[in-house]
């Protein structure tokens, strides 16, 4: 019996180390350069990016609100475009 939990411990253990080796893997993803000198990010990454839904993204696809590239029956997106369409929409905060 002790022996099981002790292998229970250890799984929970790997699990959770795991778990931050990918992410940090997906972080270094993000950061990481193409030859080009851009960042594409998959629907995925941009979805986590901007805490939205997919079907929010595919609406802001829809009224060419957000640019992307379909290639290969993939779905990117470039993160300098991402970062200009948040400053298109910043709003400065009122002081009073």
């Amino acid at each position: 019996m002790q022996h099981e939990k002790e292998l229970v411990k250890m799984f929970l253990t790997l699990l959770e180390k795991t778990k931050t080796i990918e992410e940090q893997l997906r972080k270094i993803s993000l950061n990481e350069r193409n030859p080009l000198g851009d960042t594409y990010l998959d629907t995925d990454e941009v979805c986590d990016l901007l805490k939205i839904c997919k079907r929010t993204l595919q609406k802001h696809r829809d009224e060419a609100s957000i640019s992307y590239i379909q290639f290969g029956g993939k779905t990117l997106y470039k993160l300098s475009d991402i970062k200009e369409v948040l400053d298109k929409n910043h709003q400065e905060a009122i002081n009073r």
